[in-house]
């Protein structure tokens, strides 16, 4: 089949003849196109799949109805490989209530065998077949029909090497051991998309960490409000109501909306309709209780020194390199405070889950070896700084290892 060579899906009937096909596929390529900044959810704009016989892109504007599909697609026995899969999951999961069973990001595996991480997936193919993706309608907007036969062929060369890149790591995580390793970091991803998109994410508010008692109350019930009319109006959150606005607002609380006006930004027009409302979500959240914090703070909520992070910050580097892993994928600024909180609180956090770097293949690999540094029991020692390794642990005063 010619690489460019596809089908292009836009009614009931043909998705309905592409669906017997994918019944077959036991290993499909997927990805999507999609507008996020106009609605309240992404918009799904195209669903692109390939196998080893086929290609396909389907109009998820003109076909109708993809209960059909997110059925097939979600089957056990089917493996989808996927870039960046985030989105492709949330689709899934916003539209049949449970993500992929069996899901590999190639975007992962590149981390796991020692890759830039988050890698384009430009890069991988560049890498894995030495060709050059074209790069002419990286802005298109997908919701304007119709799409031209470029716009198409631009989608489709998403998953055009999709499968290629797959088996090349597979086989080089299988060598490595780190097969089963990839399995349980996609398990803990899933677990990760699902937790986020059902819970409730006001903590995420930029500027939210500033805020404690009354205001925090109040920063909460506006972001309550702005969630439900964001959904209603099918709008960014944003547009509702800025994340700047709600801090100050909430930093204020005025009661009645006594100063409300003085607060830069208030007299915009979308937000200059919804004044009654917003007045009568502060007045009500300020007696509401407080909601509990999530749980990147159940370790503790002392200030770790940047010293302390940027110090096993370059032992998780070293380790890192040692490994050929990512340390972006191993572990973030974030990861390495609740580490070193889960072990300075010990006892206090001896009944709570243990934190990411110290779970699983984490664990052994990294977690052990930061413990050692953590308890004085190996230093860090600046070898060759030109080496392109150039720190070493040292144990108990004996020479860099």
């Amino acid at each position: 089949m010619s690489s460019n060579a596809f089908e292009l899906i836009e009614s009931g009937a043909a998705l309905e003849t592409l669906c017997q096909r994918i019944e077959s596929a036991t290993l499909l390529a997927f990805d999507t196109e999609f507008v996020s900044e106009d609605s309240y959810r992404p918009q799904l704009c195209l669903l692109q799949l390939a196998t080893d016989q086929w290609k396909a892109v389907i109009d998820p504007l003109h076909c109708g109805p993809l209960d059909r599909f997110w059925e097939l697609i979600l089957a056990p026995s089917r493996r989808v490989v996927v870039h960046a899969a985030r989105e492709e999951f949330l689709f899934a999961f916003r539209a049949a209530g449970r993500g992929f069973p069996d899901l590999f990001d190639v975007q992962v595996a590149a981390g796991l065998l020692g890759l830039e991480f988050p890698s384009s997936y430009s890069n991988l193919v560049q890498r894995y077949t030495g060709r050059q993706l074209a790069k002419g309608h990286t802005r298109s907007d997908w919701r304007v029909r119709p799409l031209s036969r470029s716009q198409l062929q631009y989608a489709i060369q998403d998953v055009d090497d999709l499968l290629t890149i797959y088996r090349a790591m597979d086989d080089q995580l299988v060598k490595l051991g780190r097969r089963n390793w990839m399995d349980e970091e996609m398990e803990w991803r899933k677990s990760e998309l699902i937790e986020s998109e059902t819970s409730e994410n006001w903590f995420r508010v930029s500027g939210i960490q500033s805020l404690d008692g009354r205001s925090l109350q109040v920063a909460y019930g506006l972001w309550k409000w702005r969630e439900q009319q964001a959904r209603q109006r099918n709008q960014p959150p944003r547009r509702i109501l800025r994340d700047d606005l709600l801090i100050e607002i909430a930093k204020q609380a005025p009661r009645g909306g006594m100063g409300l006006d003085s607060v830069r930004g208030m007299n915009q027009r979308l937000l200059r309709n919804s004044w009654n409302e917003v007045i009568e979500v502060v007045d009500a959240s300020a007696s509401q209780p407080c909601p509990p914090w999530p749980k990147r703070t159940k370790y503790g909520y002392q200030t770790i020194s940047s010293m302390v992070t940027q110090f096993l910050h370059a032992g998780l580097a070293y380790v890192c390199r040692e490994q050929s892993l990512s340390p972006a994928l191993v572990g973030t600024t974030d990861d390495l405070r609740d580490y070193a909180l889960y072990r300075i609180n010990a006892k206090r956090n001896s009944q709570q889950e243990p934190p990411a770097l110290l779970q699983g293949w984490r664990k052994k690999i990294v977690g052990e070896r930061l413990d050692e540094l953590l308890r004085g029991e190996v230093g860090l020692a600046l070898v060759d700084p030109l080496d392109e390794m150039p720190l070493r642990f040292i144990r108990n005063g004996s020479s860099p290892t």
